[in-house]
């Protein structure tokens, strides 16, 4: 299989899918050479969308007559030479990509090493995406006025897959705009008509991405790193909130994994809405960047990835290790220095995630994951990954485990490391057999399903002997034999003189944990706050959003009544929502089976939908919905810029959910529709103008795993 290679990316909210590189069938027969510098001159004419440039590649020889190389199809290559002697090329195209094939003469071979001087030319314009389509970012290259954006997906150089390489990138642009890519600023220099801008990354990196725009540069220096911001004039006042968040990110990192790998970070504004983290810098939308939790949250995370992805690769060979470390050790980590109710809050949703959008046909090993594509492969991959660095954590200590991640990056860095990797140096630092837990983590699909069994509650002559039956549940599937889990189960207790807690470790599909504590238990409850990753109890999921979603037999029902304009925005929401599985009714098309068997996601208030009514008589406490307004937590919304989106379990049928959503006019229900599924975890959102202004999750009143002793 041809490599892939990953654009690290934020963005929780946008939902923005990873840019994977996707090489042609020609990736096997390149052969075993590898491109080991690339000293690249480039000239960008944005007015005609084109660029110009030639890539003076160093490769050891191989001892093979041609060489092949990968780059744009629609570009021109103009020479191919090595010290000013011209060398055969020809070039093949089939699908999305170009092969450059170059004859090496018989007296080269005797070189230990090539620079091939590549010049060629081509036009690069893709439209950005639009957020309404949830393509926000796929571009993977475009060359205007507006602003220039080449990612290695475009292959705008030529390049073999597979390669590490150290990159020197001198660019010509217009005046008044900028060039950053990865790397140190080496030079800058302007004339009347353009400006010329040299960097270079003495580290290899396995790709290289380009930017350039109307940006006013920031720049100051931190403790020896160049941090800078590459913003429109308009982002003028955020500035020093970036730059500072920056500091504040890299004294973290370097104090938790080590040495900052590169000479600059620069935080750097894009023309369409991306949120991408590379090499030594990020790019975020425009709109991105004003978004008030993007300096709190995504920014580090994207700071992180320089340790994670940016200079310890991934070998993809083995699976994707990497997000779910950044996930864990940015998103998840704020949450744990805000307060512990956030850090549980996080795992909990983590575990329901899962619950919601993974099932036996779409389930897969962690050492299979490779790039999120959809909800199932994100809860997979980036949530699953995360609670086993949790899980490894809470059983070795921090640290252990921060010391381990230390080594990890140290011993790692500039090279391709797997889930071995990680595995060897957690044992060598633990000094003990970690085999049994990557096993049944990395290479298993599925998680465990635990209940609570019999519980005896008895008096002795030194308290009271409490026996708690874990059982766990571990269903066949193609990849596992459903064996039990070797798992570390908190077990918390109420008792008559306070609380007691307790982490016990269990093997077996049914295992009696035997507890003696000094006064008499109340109440007791297994894994309260998520520390293990399982599969939860239909009672341990709120109505959510993702509840909903994630149900592949749901069926969304779009309005067949009230203005024509409220009914095509309705059903072109429809169409967008049922993009992710499920099916499409209008409200007259819906039958009773339909409606006491499966999950709905109702369009439309009562004015419009016909079985609207079905939900407003099961709203919860506080929510109201009349014709034309509505009411949340008792304040009353009736302006044409209202929405409101509210969930509940399915009165009719327990084990599924009902969402409605109700727009006050047909601009706000485009406005705000297509925002809705990056709110998953929420059971009910308002929306004002546009803008998300209230949110909440219902909470979860009871749970099998927890249990009242009488006295």
């Amino acid at each position: 299989m041809f490599p892939i290679r990953f654009t690290w990316y934020i963005l929780p909210l946008l939902c923005i899918l990873a840019i994977t590189t996707a090489y042609s069938i020609w990736a096997n027969e390149a052969g075993k050479s590898n491109i080991v510098n690339h000293n690249i001159e480039i000239e960008l004419f944005l007015k005609d969308h084109k660029l110009k440039a030639i890539d003076h590649l160093l490769m050891p020889y191989e001892n093979s007559e041609k060489v092949s190389f990968f780059i744009n199809k629609s570009f021109q290559i103009l020479s191919v030479s090595v010290s000013n002697r011209k060398l055969d090329f020809k070039t093949i195209s089939n699908g999305d990509g170009q092969r450059l094939e170059i004859t090496i003469p018989s007296d080269l071979k005797q070189s230990e090493s090539v620079i091939l001087d590549i010049a060629y030319e081509g036009t690069l314009f893709e439209k950005p995406g639009s957020p309404e389509k949830e393509d926000l970012g796929e571009t993977s290259g475009t060359i205007g006025e507006e602003g220039v954006y080449l990612s290695p997906a475009c292959a705008w150089y030529p390049d073999i897959p597979g390669s590490l390489a150290v990159f020197k990138i001198a660019i010509t642009t217009p005046a008044g705009y900028e060039a950053v890519t990865q790397g140190t600023l080496v030079s800058k220099k302007s004339d009347t008509d353009k400006i010329y801008t040299t960097w270079e990354e003495k580290n290899v990196s396995e790709d290289c991405h380009l930017v350039a725009g109307r940006y006013k540069v920031t720049s100051i220096k931190h403790d020896g790193i160049n941090i800078y911001a590459y913003f429109f004039p308009e982002e003028e006042g955020l500035l020093e909130t970036y730059i500072n968040a920056t500091k504040r990110y890299l004294d973290m990192y370097q104090k938790l994994l080590g040495s900052y790998p590169y000479g600059k970070f620069a935080i750097v504004e894009n023309f369409f809405q991306t949120g991408y983290g590379m090499p030594s810098f990020t790019l975020l939308g425009s709109t991105v960047v004003k978004l008030p939790f993007i300096v709190d949250t995504s920014l580090g995370h994207e700071i992180l990835h320089n340790w994670w992805g940016n200079s310890v690769f991934v070998d993809e060979s083995q699976g994707n290790w990497c997000e779910g470390l950044t996930a864990y050790m940015a998103d998840y980590y704020y949450k744990e220095l805000k307060d512990t109710a956030s850090a549980d809050d996080y795992r909990k949703n983590i575990c329901r995630k899962y619950t919601n959008y993974v099932t036996g046909q779409n389930d897969f090993p962690l050492k299979r994951f490779l790039g999120r594509k959809d909800q199932a492969t994100q809860a997979v991959g980036y949530g699953k990954t995360a609670m086993v660095f949790h899980m490894l954590r809470q059983m070795v200590g921090d640290d252990l485990f921060y010391q381990s991640l230390r080594k990890f990056y140290k011993d790692k860095i500039w090279q391709q490391a797997s889930w071995k990797d990680i595995q060897d140096i957690f044992e060598d630092t633990c000094k003990t057999d970690l085999s049994w837990f990557f096993g049944q983590w990395v290479n298993r699909t599925g998680a465990p399903f635990i209940e609570m069994g019999k519980t005896e509650v008895t008096q002795s002559s030194n308290g009271w002997l409490t026996r708690i039956e874990v059982i766990q549940t571990c269903p066949q599937t193609l990849l596992g034999k459903g064996e039990p889990y070797h798992l570390f189960v908190p077990i918390q207790m109420e008792l008559d003189g306070g609380n007691f807690y307790t982490v016990t470790e269990i093997k077996e599909s049914s295992s009696a944990v035997v507890i003696q504590t000094s006064s008499q238990p109340v109440h007791i409850t297994i894994d309260p706050q998520c520390n293990v990753f399982r599969r939860l109890h239909r009672e341990e999921i709120p109505p959510t959003i993702d509840f909903i979603l994630g149900d592949n037999e749901k069926v969304i029902v779009y309005p067949t009544g009230g203005e024509g304009a409220l009914q095509a925005a309705y059903k072109n929401l429809a169409e967008l929502l049922g993009e992710k599985g499920g099916g499409i009714k209008a409200d007259t098309e819906v039958t009773e089976t339909e409606m006491t068997q499966k999950s709905l996601f109702i369009l439309g208030g009562l004015a419009e939908n016909k079985i609207a009514k079905f939900f407003v008589g099961n709203l919860p406490k506080d929510f109201t919905i009349e014709e034309g307004s509505f009411m949340v937590n008792k304040v009353p919304y009736r302006d044409t810029g209202n929405a409101l989106l509210v969930t509940s379990r399915n009165p009719k049928n327990r084990d599924k959910g009902v969402a409605l959503f109700l727009g006050l006019s047909s601009d706000t229900i485009k406005n705000v529709g297509f925002k809705l599924p990056h709110y998953g975890k929420y059971s009910y959102l308002l929306f004002d103008d546009g803008k998300n202004v209230d949110k909440g999750t219902f909470a979860i009143t009871d749970s099998p795993l927890q249990r009242y002793i009488k006295k």
